[in-house]
């Protein structure tokens, strides 16, 4: 795994464990900062992949964010211990505090996280996934897509399959570094999603919103 990526990895744990730190109460109302006081030297370097700082914004100015649902956050019982600032986690001053997930807790909490950092488009039958499974895009898939405005050419194929923490998860591209969709089981469900990356300064839940930072503590 190149650096980027393990950047890229821990920048996405890094928001999704900002929205549980609200519910927790771990932020004092008068030490919340707003995002104009965020900036890149704010604390620091990462030493431990699997370890986060985590403070409350008041403003986010003009700074981007997804949201989590409830739904969404009971699907992780394993992050209850960050969400009451328990085991693993450690006030730190100004408001802050920093918690440690190990390598399994990221492992899902990454995977849901890259999913939310992507666009869903639609969903399919899941008639398809034995032709999936099988790299095969036959014409009543090409015209599933073409139906919902995303026509495929015959360049398009099945990349690769995998399966990480949560999901199998099927890659449609015309070539291998290409931009194209990803296909993930999910529920019994078969959902298409752009495979583009989208980058987001926070994270919101309710009406609030939070960051969190990669640092040494």
């Amino acid at each position: 795994m190149n650096e980027g990526f393990k950047i890229k990895k821990l920048l996405i744990i890094c928001i999704l464990i900002i929205g549980f730190a609200f519910i927790s109460g771990c932020a004092e109302e008068d030490t919340v900062h707003s995002a104009e006081n965020v900036t890149p030297e704010t604390p620091a370097l990462i030493v431990n992949p699997y370890t986060i700082i985590i403070e409350k914004i008041v403003d986010i100015d003009n700074g981007t964010y997804f949201e989590i649902t409830d739904d969404e956050l009971k699907e992780y019982p394993e992050i209850n211990k960050y969400i009451s600032c328990g085991e693993g986690c450690t006030k730190l001053e100004y408001g802050r505090w920093y918690c440690e997930l190990s390598s399994e807790e990221a492992s899902r909490v990454f995977d849901f996280f890259y999913m939310k950092h992507t666009e869903y488009l639609f969903s399919i039958d899941m008639k398809f996934e034995n032709d999936l499974n099988d790299n095969i895009i036959g014409a009543e898939l090409m015209n599933t897509f073409e139906s919902n405005g995303l026509p495929l050419s015959e360049n398009y194929s099945i990349i690769t399959r995998e399966r990480n923490s949560l999901h199998d998860i099927w890659w449609i591209k015309e070539e291998a570094n290409s931009p194209g969709f990803t296909i993930r089981k999910i529920n019994d469900e078969l959902k298409v999603y752009n495979s583009g990356y989208i980058e987001y300064q926070f994270t919101k839940i309710g009406e609030q919103y939070y960051e969190i930072m990669p640092g040494e503590v």
